[in-house]
């Protein structure tokens, strides 16, 4: 069973629509664009490799906002305690 934190996180993720700011909808869009792009524009290989930039890009993103996430909420909760 995951700990209350990790359950807490996935609610968040889950209804993250409900609070993002209308920026980075427009942000996403740039970014997703752009990706494609870029992409149509390598060679095979040279999309290989970015395309295996981009996964550990995000792998290592994705750790560091859980991480941030799971701190601040041990940090409200010794603020709250």
């Amino acid at each position: 069973m995951d700990d209350y934190i990790t359950v807490l996180l996935h609610d968040l993720e889950d209804r993250a629509q409900d609070f993002l700011p209308g920026d980075y909808h427009g942000a996403i869009r740039r970014e997703a664009a752009a990706a494609e792009a870029l992409t149509a524009s390598l060679t095979g290989e040279q999309r290989a490799l970015f395309l295996a930039f981009e996964e550990s890009r995000n792998a290592s993103a994705a750790a560091y906002q859980e991480a941030l996430a799971r701190q601040a909420f041990l940090l409200a909760r010794e603020i709250y305690r």
